[in-house]
């Protein structure tokens, strides 16, 4: 009987161990449960009924964008209007200031509304030395820089230009370290940045007022040169001085101004290339990447370059990945023999933000903070150099926006090249009537803009500039 008793005791035994030990681990549960709620609620807010995960088509249109793409030159041509998004043109210092003080302000102020007027923004740049001056000008062709200026005692050199041989002309060119000749355009400049300084119809100001067609060499003109101190301090931080607010472009010279470059892009001023597919890759500007934007210049015309025997396609586009830039000359002739080449190379200078996915509630409560997650694919070669700010609005059936918030978390600055960037933000709408929404996302230039700016590289745009991201949510 012995046996059995113990058999009973030690049965006993274990099921009062077994019951404490269930007994332990009961709080364990609870406390694993509510580590996954913490988790849960900053993944999913609490305030949110599930969510929905969008997938936005890529758009293979081109895609035109401020602070970046094609820059039309020689004025506004509208045939080419849905292309280009800035024109720019060369000026001539004596055509804007042909008498001591007394300003041709209209030669620029004309092509400024011209393309706002087309949605567009105008940039330009002012020579004083020029050998392509025509001899059609009132003083046929021989001054750049305004004759007033020598008149004044400043020093003077004089060139025979060789651009049209069947009608040189004898132009009058600057001692480039002159003090009168600086002076006076040391006050031109100041004059020139308090009319233009921060206006938002212009997307770049060059700084051209060195060399000849203010490219900053002296080829066709020779001369004695600068040195790279001289350019920065007489030249370059003049600009800088009269347009704090306005982006400026200066362009590559000579290998012996690379030091000032190097300053040029660490301080604000961007760089370009005027000699594309002859005689420069677009290295030059590569020194600009990550810092400010660049523009590239052909040297020569498409006619030309094809007639030379140049693989225009496979050319451009390999300098486009080495220079970086984010504008680039528009050449009605290129476009027109390949515009698949043109959508290519339009998309991929600058900034080209493809929204690959975003993770948006379905439902949403008033006055409660939602989250939303984008994740952004940039396909330029670059990033973008402006002010970029996101926002979520809803929308009602009338297309009407009810009411817009701004998404803070997200940083379209960050989105850089060639690079796939998941961003999380929150936002919360005030007030809204309860009901069924369609909800959209833009990006801004300025958080006082009433539409967006900027164009995604998706096919869900709606009116304005918004992209549509769901028609389904509800509002409690």
């Amino acid at each position: 009987m012995k046996a059995p008793a113990m058999l009973l005791v030690n049965l006993v035994f274990m099921l009062l161990i077994t019951a404490c030990q269930k007994s332990d681990l009961r709080p364990v549960p609870q406390t694993l449960g509510s580590t996954i709620q913490t988790i849960t609620s900053i993944i999913a807010p609490a305030d949110t009924i599930g969510s929905q995960t969008v997938y936005p088509a890529e758009s293979t249109e081109l895609i035109t964008n401020p602070g970046k793409g094609f820059v039309q030159y020689w004025g506004y041509d509208a045939t080419y209007a849905d292309n280009v998004n800035t024109g720019y043109i060369r000026y001539d210092w004596a055509d804007i200031e042909p008498g001591n003080g007394v300003f041709n302000w209209k030669l620029i102020d004309d092509q400024i509304q011209q393309y706002k007027a087309a949605g567009k923004k105008f940039s330009f740049g002012i020579m004083c030395a020029n050998t392509s001056r025509s001899s059609d000008t009132p003083d046929g062709g021989q001054y750049v820089t305004p004759k007033w200026v020598f008149n004044m005692g400043a020093k003077s050199r004089t060139v025979t230009t060789d651009f049209d041989p069947a009608n040189p002309i004898v132009q009058v060119i600057p001692v480039w370290t002159d003090a009168i000749f600086l002076a006076a355009l040391d006050k031109f400049i100041l004059q020139l940045g308090l009319r233009y300084n921060g206006n938002k119809d212009i997307a770049f100001v060059d700084i051209r007022s060195y060399g000849n067609w203010g490219e900053q060499h002296l080829y066709g003109i020779d001369g004695t040169a600068v040195t790279a101190d001289q350019l920065k301090y007489q030249y370059l931080q003049v600009y800088k001085s009269a347009f704090p607010n306005t982006q400026l472009i200066t362009p590559w010279g000579v290998d012996d101004f690379d030091s000032t470059y190097d300053w040029a892009v660490n301080n604000g001023i961007g760089m370009r290339e005027d000699g594309l597919l002859r005689y420069s890759d677009g290295k030059e500007c590569t020194r600009a990447a990550g810092k400010e934007p660049s523009v590239f210049e052909y040297a020569s015309s498409y006619d030309w370059d094809v007639s030379a025997g140049i693989n225009v396609s496979d050319l451009l586009s390999s300098d486009v990945e080495i220079g970086k830039p984010s504008y680039i000359q528009f050449d009605n002739d290129m476009y027109n023999a390949n515009k698949a080449l043109y959508t290519k190379i339009g998309n991929r200078v600058g900034y080209h933000f493809v929204m690959k996915s975003v993770v948006i509630p379905t439902s949403i409560s008033n006055y409660k903070r939602f989250t939303i997650q984008t994740e952004v694919l940039n396909k330029g070669v670059t990033q973008i150099y402006q002010s970029c700010f996101a926002a979520v609005a809803l929308i009602d059936n009338a297309g009407n926006v009810v009411q817009k918030q701004w998404l803070n978390d997200l940083k379209p600055s960050q989105w850089l090249s060639d690079t796939d960037v998941k961003q999380q933000s929150s936002a919360s709408f005030l007030g809204i009537a309860a009901g069924k929404y369609k909800l959209a996302i833009g990006l801004f230039a300025s958080q006082t803009d009433a539409n967006p700016a900027y164009k995604l590289a998706n096919t869900n745009k709606i009116a304005n500039n918004w992209y549509l991201l769901s028609d389904k949510v509800t509002i409690n």
